[in-house]
């Protein structure tokens, strides 16, 4: 993937035809990208980061080798995590009481672990690089 300037706006343009922009998405909210992009991004006050080009630019986006079994499962995979994803948060968002909001909110952080551990095993990390993210959020 790469940044591309828009009508004034910067974002994240894909050079893969096939590769999901729902894939793109559970890449860019993993625990890894996001630990990654907190090290290469500059903090503002009040701890923001700045998300501009630069920046976003760095960030290592595993291309999909459609031509690879494996690669294709993994791919499929993660968009239909990130679909789960979404669907749980309307859920959330129309849940009237606090059990349904807490039993919502238990398969969030559940399927936001399963989208983790698919991406570590994309970016192939080892256990110890697994503890080194896991441990600075």
């Amino acid at each position: 993937a790469r940044q591309q300037p828009r009508g004034g706006h910067r974002g994240i343009t894909l050079n893969a035809d096939r590769m999901s922009l729902k894939y793109v998405t559970g890449l860019l909210n993993s625990r890894l990208l996001d630990w990654y992009f907190k090290r290469v991004s500059t903090t503002f006050h009040g701890g923001y980061f700045a998300a501009n080009k630069q920046f976003l630019a760095q960030l290592p986006v595993r291309t999909v080798s459609f031509a690879d079994r494996n690669d294709c499962s993994r791919h499929d995979c993660m968009v239909g995590l990130v679909q789960t994803m979404l669907d749980l948060h309307k859920q959330l968002a129309a849940a009237r009481t606090g059990h349904g909001k807490t039993v919502i909110q238990r398969q969030i952080d559940a399927t936001d672990g399963q989208i983790d551990r698919l991406v570590y095993k994309l970016y192939g990390l080892s256990n110890e690089e697994i503890r080194i993210v896991e441990e600075a959020r």
